[in-house]
């Protein structure tokens, strides 16, 4: 039964669980003696204490909440056991710098902190089982050989959260060729077609997610077939995202390559530089939430559009290129402004944002390897992926 649980796997080299030997503190007096020593129990902190310490942590990284958690059991039994799919322990920064083969030879991955320049190794689960298909806000996207199943992993945690098998992905597209006899051609989706991945979910003030998350898939196969298809755990079948209201260029469904997960919330990119939403409820569909105006506004048939992180540690802002020529050697960014549902042209220069195309944003000055300022064209991405950059 899908399930997210926590699977006996051993996670980054951290700090030993084991009790903390009190700590002698010197203390000075008013006499003429050398001072007497104090010894402090830091293991028996009030936990409120160990709780505000521990979310001001967790609001800059996950990795320094869990290092807290590690010291000792009444730490951790002061924290949250972030063993769970709630957004708040999700690794965002961290970056695993491997392709879609993991490691063979039982040496623990590498993870690279995009804003910090930070480096965890992390021993993952068995490569022979498990297919590495890119992240989401640093969830791990795995597919499992044996079951054929699709799971989300968080490296730092370990916590697993399984999704149906990918056979369970069969839709009915339109007949290409001019074949108008509106027959339908069912297309077998496999792992191998999985894009981008995204976790919605409904968020309280404190962060806290309200109901049930759902995860959401961007699949392309061929050149213009794409779909998005949407699964809860615990379900056993996948369900496809209506996509029609995006079906405006040239009376065919835009070639949607990829998409971003941001807080809660999944976007894809149409080739002319609109960005839509995938909504689940009342029923799985795309709306759109910003378009292209004015001299921006073109068909698109001849560009690629990419969403990516804005690198900004104020909110959670994404960027949107777009490409074009030869090799797609030419770019444009925009500003994605949800709150105003418009796209702003954007200045790469000076804003120490480094973007891989089609989906990751370094800090340029904490990678010294990179040039500062640019988006660097999709080709690039395996050698990032290599680690030849960081």
């Amino acid at each position: 039964m899908s399930r997210v649980d926590k699977r006996p796997r051993r996670a980054a080299r951290r700090t030993s669980g084991a009790e903390p030997v009190p700590v002698p503190v010197p203390v000075t007096g008013s006499d003429d003696s050398l001072g007497e020593v104090e010894e402090r129990d830091w293991a028996h902190l009030l936990p409120d204490l160990v709780g505000k310490i521990a979310g001001d942590l967790l609001s800059d990284d996950v990795a320094e909440y869990i290092r807290l958690r590690a010291v000792c059991k009444p730490w951790r039994s002061s924290t949250t056991d972030p063993s769970t799919l709630d957004p708040r322990f999700f690794p965002r920064q961290w970056l695993l710098i491997a392709e879609e083969k993991l490691r063979r030879d039982g040496k623990p991955e590498r993870f690279v902190n995009v804003r910090t320049g930070a480096t965890l190794r992390i021993e993952l689960p068995n490569p022979k089982e498990y297919t590495h298909h890119g992240n989401t806000e640093g969830l791990l996207v795995l597919w499992h050989s044996l079951t054929d199943t699709v799971c989300l992993l968080n490296p730092l945690t370990m916590a697993f959260t399984d999704l149906p098998m990918m056979s369970t992905v069969q839709l009915t597209q339109p007949l290409g060729d001019g074949d108008d006899n509106g027959d339908g051609d069912v297309i077998y989706y496999s792992y191998c077609n999985i894009k981008a991945a995204g976790v919605l979910t409904d968020i309280d003030n404190m962060g806290r997610p309200r109901s049930k998350p759902t995860v959401v898939l961007s699949l392309n196969w061929g050149m213009i077939r794409t779909a998005i298809v949407c699964a809860e755990p615990g379900d056993t079948l996948w369900r496809a995202v209506d996509m029609s209201c995006a079906g405006d260029i040239e009376c065919e469904l835009p070639a949607i390559h990829g998409g971003l997960a941001v807080q809660g919330r999944f976007f894809v990119p149409n080739r002319a530089g609109d960005v839509l939403e995938v909504e689940v409820r009342p029923q799985p569909r795309l709306t759109y939430v910003a378009r292209q105006a004015g001299d921006e506004a073109q068909s698109g048939l001849n560009q690629r559009s990419y969403l990516v992180p804005s690198g900004n540690d104020v909110g959670a802002g994404m960027l949107l290129l777009r490409t074009w020529g030869p090799g797609n050697v030419h770019y444009q960014a925009f500003t994605v402004d949800l709150g105003n549902r418009r796209l702003a042209r954007h200045e790469m220069g000076g804003t120490d944002t480094t973007v891989f195309l089609p989906s990751v944003t370094l800090r340029s000055s904490a990678f010294p390897n990179v040039v500062a300022n640019i988006a660097y064209l999709k080709r690039h991405m395996k050698a990032l992926m290599q680690g030849l950059y960081i």
